[in-house]
């Protein structure tokens, strides 16, 4: 095997596990402690516990079967049942954090005159989340609950309507008690190996250490919430499990990354969100829906026929704590 282009910075130096799941342009390796680490085919993007060849490959199933027996030592990843043995000294490290410097300009624009242009790049994401969204997942059911056809998508959407609002009025008073016991009702909600619920809080967490450098109350929240989230989110699989753990510590698939960037004016808006848009069937989608509410939460509701935002319009304004962003219309 060719050497990698990236190796995430959560991946331990040494470890020794098994394949866990195997798939075409992915494949997972649980370790003894129960972490997973992904190698990713060189189309995809980037992940936080991923390793990313340099190039696309045919299927990872040409090679590996789950079970199979695997190491990471000396900066060699090895499958001795399948011959298969990657090098990964020649790989760049990726970081995938979202509360970096070059993410604070979002900040500093909610709070200067020049806000308006935060507030047009977040019309930006929610118009082209909501164009381009798949048919299933939150982003119809935010759109409007008419679009829930299924008694599945009727039970998503009911349980959105009960938890986001609370949500939002505890994340303005900084309550990581209710913020938990909230998450703990939307952690496993809906479909897949990464259900919607898993990605929204995803995206509502990337929001947050967004926010934590520039917010009052902020960073404490976050590791208020480190040690009641880390329980809840033991709940779910293992491969949305690794997801939520690695956004506990600020660390996010390089589409979410791209995204958040964007907003603070490093990036095009509407190129980064369809890349993201990309991520599994309604995944991306899913954690832009939860970034959205994590920023400003009236921003994933519309102005008409909208349960969300009627049924708490008070706790849905100032949020983040950054005035001009909050009132936007929708």
């Amino acid at each position: 095997m060719e050497i990698p282009d990236c190796v995430g910075d959560l991946v331990p130096a040494h470890v020794r596990g098994r394949v866990h799941s195997v798939f075409r342009r992915a494949c997972n390796i649980e370790t003894e402690s129960g972490e997973l680490i992904t190698l990713l085919a060189g189309d995809l993007d980037n992940l936080p516990h991923g390793i990313r060849l340099a190039r696309p490959v045919a299927s990872f199933s040409a090679w590996l079967r789950e079970g199979q027996a695997a190491t990471l030592e000396e900066r060699m990843l090895r499958v001795p049942d399948a011959g298969f043995t990657l090098s990964l000294s020649g790989a760049a490290i990726w970081r995938g954090t979202v509360s970096a410097p070059s993410v604070e300009a979002l900040h500093m624009r909610l709070a200067s005159p020049d806000a308006g242009n935060i507030a047009v790049a977040l019309r930006e994401l929610r118009a082209t989340l909501l164009a381009h969204a798949p048919e299933q997942g939150i982003a119809p059911l935010l759109r409007d609950d008419r679009n829930a056809r299924s008694p599945l998508d009727r039970a998503l959407a009911t349980r959105l309507t009960n938890v986001l609002p609370d949500m939002a009025h505890a994340t303005r008073k900084r309550d990581a008690g209710a913020i938990a016991a909230l998450a703990a009702r939307l952690v496993g909600l809906g479909e897949g190996l990464t259900p919607s619920g898993d990605d929204f809080l995803v995206g509502y967490l990337a929001a947050l250490w967004s926010r934590a450098d520039r917010e009052q109350g902020i960073d404490t929240l976050l590791r208020k919430l480190k040690a009641p989230l880390e329980e809840i989110f033991s709940q779910t699989h293992a491969i949305s499990r690794q997801m939520l753990s690695d956004a506990l510590q600020d660390r996010f698939a390089e589409g979410l990354v791209d995204v958040v960037r964007a907003l603070s004016g490093s990036g095009h808006v509407v190129d980064a969100t369809l890349q993201a848009l990309r991520s599994g069937h309604s995944s991306g989608a899913d954690t832009l829906c939860g970034l959205l509410f994590g920023v400003s939460p009236a921003l994933i509701a519309q102005e008409k026929q909208s349960r969300l935002q009627s049924r708490a319009a008070r706790p849905w304004q100032n949020v983040s704590g950054a005035g001009p962003a909050a009132p936007i219309a929708c």
